[in-house]
């Protein structure tokens, strides 16, 4: 092996190229990155898609729009909310007088009525308790407090 500074005429080696990287790759990459973070910050699930989300799932396509209004009208869809004078709570603010039988129907504390599943799915029973009693599945989010058999959405 010889040297660079005793190389003959004979060496055959090529000189090394500079490699040089496109700069246009490392933009597009940098840019797709970008293109998808955006698309993923915009139709990231809010509380209020996921409020929506338990109120189709529980309530189906036939009460879900009322159900979705009255949520709307009793906590702004806001699964955390909390009456500080009455302690309704959650989505359908429903009253700390049902404690009881959320704990032995469903199993749930009451703690976690803020969950907004855990809450459509007691808003609805509640919905089923009140249609067997009045025959007005609504009658728990009717302003005047008083039953209409087979009265339509409240809200």
């Amino acid at each position: 092996m010889t040297s660079p500074a005793h190389t003959t005429s004979a060496d055959t080696s090529v000189p090394e190229k500079k490699v040089r990287r496109s700069r246009k790759a490392i933009s597009l990459s940098i840019g797709l990155v970008a293109v998808v973070g955006i698309a993923f910050a915009t139709t990231a699930c809010t509380p209020q898609l996921v409020a929506k989300d338990a109120i189709s799932q529980e309530w189906g396509s036939k009460n879900a729009a009322c159900a979705e209004k009255i949520a709307q009208r009793e906590s702004g869809l806001d699964a955390t909310a909390v009456n500080t004078s009455s302690g309704a709570t959650g989505l359908f603010q429903l009253m700390p007088l049902h404690k009881a039988w959320i704990k032995s129907d469903l199993g749930y504390d009451w703690s976690e009525m803020k969950d907004p599943y855990k809450n459509a799915e007691a808003a609805k029973l509640l919905s089923a308790k009140s249609y067997a009693a009045y025959k007005d599945g609504w009658a728990p989010w009717r302003t005047t407090g008083k039953a209409i058999q087979g009265g339509g959405c409240p809200a």
